[in-house]
């Protein structure tokens, strides 16, 4: 098994207070966006697909994103020896814009989505109608690969030792992919975690994320993160480049959950 994180952009000097829920810190951070490539029992599985380019980002999204030519989705799949057309899964955590706006990308892959977050995502709440680019005269990109998305719901096997988990509260319908390796698993947690701060392994001294739709459901995914036994890789925070799952390939666990 290899699993790789691809660094592809980040939004600069974002205040904390934008990622922990409640924080009173003055202290920005970048948010960096990855998408995470699993090769496993002869399957290719993408996990979120990042955003499109700076400018759009910067004309639709209230952030000073940057990204470096050489960490274009195109680019970083093509240095890891991936081409987009032999991708079989492409797993969205969620659909806000930074997490599936490269889905038409993968132009064999089936795109495994939370079934209840398509029909939040249709129809969301006004407040949240732009992080779901539900906007006038815009077509959320993630839109134009609707043909091949796999609505699903609960816990979804794709091959030995990756499981794609439910990890709702930031958004109905947020799920994150359980990768069991000889060394341990790993949770890679979508924005139910996005950034270190918000996890403690004592759940519930963990915060959630800032943006959520129900607090209460956050605090139900933290304690069932936390009966995992797992170690969690948030979705935004570049720390989780030190995890050993990212530094050499690891064993399978071909074994039943």
């Amino acid at each position: 098994m290899r699993v790789s994180a691809l660094r592809v952009g980040r939004s600069r000097n974002v205040p904390l207070t934008s990622a922990v829920y409640g924080s009173a810190s003055d202290d920005s951070i970048d948010v960096h966006m990855f998408m995470f490539v699993i090769e496993a029992a002869g399957t290719r599985i993408v996990v979120d697909t990042g955003t499109l380019s700076p400018d759009y980002v910067r004309r639709h999204h209230p952030y000073d994103f940057a990204r470096a030519t050489e960490e274009s989705p195109e680019n970083v799949l093509r240095e890891s020896g991936i081409d987009p057309d032999d991708v079989d899964f492409v797993v969205n955590t969620h659909l806000h814009w930074d997490h599936c706006s490269n889905n038409a990308l993968f132009r064999n892959a089936q795109i495994l989505v939370n079934r209840k977050e398509l029909e939040y995502a249709v129809h969301p709440l006004p407040v949240h109608e732009r992080a779901y680019e539900k906007l006038p005269g815009l077509q959320a990109p993630w839109m134009s690969a609707w043909d091949r998305i796999e609505a699903i719901s609960g816990e979804q096997k794709i091959c030995p030792g990756v499981t794609v988990v439910p990890l709702p509260g930031h958004t109905p319908g947020s799920q994150g992919v359980l990768v069991e390796t000889g060394t341990g698993r790993h949770l890679l947690a979508g924005d139910a975690i996005g950034v270190y701060e918000n996890w403690n392994p004592d759940w519930r001294k963990s915060i959630a994320p800032t943006i959520h739709t129900n607090l209460f459901e956050c605090y139900e995914t933290f304690e069932f993160v936390a009966g995992l036994d797992c170690e969690v890789i948030p979705s935004h925070d570049h720390r989780i480049l030190d995890s050993p799952l990212f530094r050499r390939p690891t064993t399978l666990v071909s074994q039943e959950r």
